[in-house]
């Protein structure tokens, strides 16, 4: 038997990098955030858009000092998860506000534009 082929890039969907910024009273926990996305996601979205949007939070792009983030999602739903940071108010137990950052095609970018300590200044 032979393992099954891998898709080319063309035929892949098209992916967005959402980078997020969380304004909290404490310090949010990155299990707290996956979590809270979900719980928002699927109460706006429901079950069937949020599965279409494709979401994934990339754990080690989540830094817990400057308390930002990265999202993958699909190229057509950036709006949708754009509303569902912002309607977000609670994450773990403290209140909170998201704020998106911007949004990129790759990881690559999102690091060097959002994430990186120079991007502050």
């Amino acid at each position: 038997m032979s393992e099954p082929k891998m898709l080319p890039p063309s035929m892949r969907s098209q992916k967005r990098y959402v980078v997020f910024e969380i304004i909290s009273e404490h310090k949010v926990a990155y299990p707290d955030i996956v979590t809270a996305v979900w719980a928002n996601m699927l109460g706006f979205l429901g079950e069937a858009a949020a599965s279409e949007a494709k979401i994934w939070n990339i754990k080690n792009l989540y830094d817990e000092s400057q308390q930002k983030g990265v999202i993958r999602c699909a190229h057509d739903r950036v709006e949708h998860i754009r509303t569902v940071l912002s309607l977000m108010q609670i994450i773990g137990e403290s209140r909170c506000v998201v704020r998106v950052v911007g949004v990129t095609g790759t990881i690559k970018a999102a690091r060097n534009k959002y994430l990186s300590k120079e991007a502050e200044k």
